[in-house]
């Protein structure tokens, strides 16, 4: 049934995810079910996905220690949880809105515990039980906006970490810049850095910010 949207370029299914509207749930499950099986080969070998690798390498330099409880949101099939357990993280723990995407995750040992939610609800997971969030891809066109940001940060202990991507074309677009600064004013977090990098080794410029917030701890 499926057969056709798999046959997909590497282009032609990061264009599908891009034009996603975000208001259609079912248009998003359908596009992560085609792909999870070849997610990899495509990002990786396809289209030279490189923030991965970036956002782990943060995570390791902002965090020293390596038995600290992460969790990665939107982890996919794990290419972030798998460059963090390279750089030394032993508990990792994935959270997705693709049944198929953390399934493969799971196969692939790149996870500990994978949770299937959605980030536009209400989490259910209890608060202050992670270390550190990470998150890259997830934050892009049709997906998911800032909303979601308070209640990541209710999973951080105080002086946990967000280490993620924003696209950069959904900053001011999903209230993230307003978002961030919001909960600034109200001491709950705070912006320790923002850099502009490319998240695809092809980009000819840099198309997301590489963001680390911590919650304070007031």
């Amino acid at each position: 049934m499926t057969s056709h949207k798999l046959e997909n370029t590497p282009e032609q299914l990061l264009a599908r995810a891009y034009a996603l509207r975000g208001d259609d749930p079912n248009e998003t499950l359908k596009l992560y079910a085609d792909w999870a099986e070849t997610y990899d080969h495509t990002m990786l070998d396809g289209l030279a996905y490189r923030s991965p690798l970036q956002i782990a390498a943060l995570a390791a330099s902002t965090e020293k220690r390596r038995d600290v409880r992460v969790l990665d949101v939107g982890c996919g099939t794990g290419l972030l949880a798998n460059s963090l357990r390279a750089h030394g993280f032993s508990r990792v723990d994935g959270l997705d809105y693709s049944a198929p995407m953390l399934s493969v995750a799971q196969r692939e040992g790149r996870i500990d515990r994978a949770f299937l939610r959605d980030l536009n609800e209400r989490l259910g997971m209890g608060v202050e039980c992670y270390d550190i969030l990470t998150s890259t891809g997830t934050f892009t066109h049709g997906h998911v906006g800032a909303k979601c940001l308070p209640e990541l940060l209710a999973l951080l202990v105080p002086g946990g970490h967000l280490i993620c991507t924003v696209h950069r074309d959904v900053w001011d677009e999903g209230g993230f810049g307003t978002g961030l600064q919001a909960l600034a004013d109200a001491r709950v977090a705070a912006v320790r850095s923002r850099d502009a990098d490319r998240m695809f080794a092809d980009d000819k410029e840099p198309s997301g910010w590489f963001v680390v917030v911590e919650k304070t701890s007031y």
